[in-house]
């Protein structure tokens, strides 16, 4: 008998505060012998924690010490160049295909970790608590769910087309037919998103 799936929790940025899943973050890990090194692996043995893959949440870390002291060590100049470069790379690595297939796997990931708002009724009642969101719709969706996504655009929300139709989208979720889709505007899983998109 297959061993059973086990859901792998939300991780948190030590700058912002938000939760995303772990492979939308980038690790830092404190090693045994006391020093910090970026861990491009996620598995590296030691006391870790986890930062956006952006430049803001990277200088906010640098300047209140948030990474230094979830770590309980002082970050090298030299970790702090590396982290730099990790998430410049990021912004660099993937082509078209790349870039879909992470989409994909991202997108089920944040649904699993129920991270992500999936469908008009769900976002709209999110949208009236006030918090900014991310919409993402598919490139085919109906004028009813585009306008709806313009409209909520127009406001302090972001909206995104998706290089994946209905069909695709829907298979990346494991789920009936979704147009849309929408996650906290400002986290850890949405940079990463948006890099993905803006290429």
């Amino acid at each position: 008998m297959p061993a059973p799936l086990t859901r792998q929790r939300p991780r948190t940025c030590v700058a912002c505060r938000t939760e995303a899943p772990k492979r939308a973050l980038v690790r830092v890990v404190r090693t045994p012998e006391g020093s910090a090194v970026v861990d491009m692996t996620g598995k590296l043995p030691g006391r870790g924690a986890y930062l956006c893959l952006n430049v803001e949440c990277l200088h906010k870390a640098r300047k209140n010490g948030a990474l230094s002291r979830a770590l309980k060590t002082s970050l090298t100049d030299e970790c702090w160049e590396d982290l730099e470069r990790c998430i410049e790379h990021y912004a660099k690595e993937y082509g078209p295909e790349e870039r879909t297939r992470e989409l994909r796997s991202l997108l089920g990931l944040a649904r699993r970790a129920r991270l992500l708002l999936i469908g008009m009724d769900a976002i709209q009642a999110e949208a009236e608590k006030g918090k900014p969101l991310l919409l993402l719709k598919a490139g085919d969706c109906s004028e009813t769910v585009r306008k709806f996504a313009e409209r909520l655009a127009a406001g302090a929300h972001q909206c995104l087309e998706l290089p994946l139709d209905i069909d695709e989208l829907s298979a990346a979720l494991g789920t009936g037919s979704v147009q849309v889709v929408a996650l906290t505007a400002r986290s850890g899983l949405a940079d990463k998103l948006q890099i993905l998109l803006s290429k």
